[in-house]
């Protein structure tokens, strides 16, 4: 191999090397972040210009009958119709955990774990845990079974964690009387700010069986180091 040719491999390789060492730290305990103004606007540009943002994560949430601009099915808009809201009150309903399409999006701190292979997501809210699988290994057939976190399968972008989520089974969407399908397709952006204390996510859904277009959230939390999660330890007593 001649010296040039040589030099320009072994550049090659230390780029690809520098790559994989340089993925954003996403480790650590990450609190909720309340803001006035979103801090993650650059990651919000990057959604389809059609999709619909909903403005209720953290500790917003909508009124009845407000879908956040989103057009439900027929079948949807039938369930909001027969929805009975203090059935939510119920004993035999309280400790019912979401799905990932609601549960990232709750007031609750949660803890990151990062290797190169995959990263794990333990939630505060429901003690709910993801794997985001970053092997390249594909999801399985739709005839796998659906869980509350879905199969999650993730690649990095640049300073972005890209992830992809299916089999994912079916709840709540907004707490307003409707759910999503077992069909939602998730699709999820993280990124963290240049000095690591901010963590953004956006997620993207499709759910044409529920309602038409895409719909989107925004999420942003703050990095608070030597912190832990809690167990939720949900107590069905609180119900009636």
């Amino acid at each position: 191999m001649h010296g040039g040719l040589r030099l320009a491999v072994g550049a090659v390789l230390l780029l690809a090397a520098a790559g994989a060492i340089a993925a954003p730290n996403l480790e650590g305990f990450w609190t909720v972040k309340f803001e006035r103004q979103r801090s993650g606007q650059a990651l919000i540009d990057e959604l389809p210009k059609s999709a619909v943002l909903i403005n209720d994560t953290g500790a917003g949430e909508l009124a009845a009958g407000d879908f956040g601009g989103l057009k439900l099915s027929p079948a949807a808009l039938d369930q909001v119709r027969n929805y009975n809201y203090q059935d939510e009150l119920k004993r035999e309903n309280t400790c019912n955990a979401p799905t990932v399409a609601f549960f990232m999006q709750a007031p609750f701190p949660m803890e990151i774990y990062q290797g190169s292979k995959l990263i794990v997501l333990k939630m505060e809210y429901f003690d709910l845990t993801r794997v985001i699988f970053l092997d390249g290994r594909p999801h399985p057939p739709p005839s796998a079974p659906h869980s509350r976190s879905g199969h999650s399968v993730g690649h990095w972008e640049g300073d972005t964690l890209v992830v992809d989520t299916t089999h994912i089974s079916s709840g709540t969407f907004m707490n307003n009387g409707f759910n999503h399908s077992d069909a939602l397709h998730l699709t999820e952006k993280f990124r963290v700010s240049d000095d690591g204390t901010t963590l953004w996510l956006t997620q993207l859904y499709e759910d044409p069986q529920v309602f038409s277009g895409l719909a989107a959230r925004y999420m942003a939390w703050t990095r608070k180091p030597g912190e832990f999660v809690y167990p939720y330890d949900c107590d069905p007593s609180y119900g009636k």
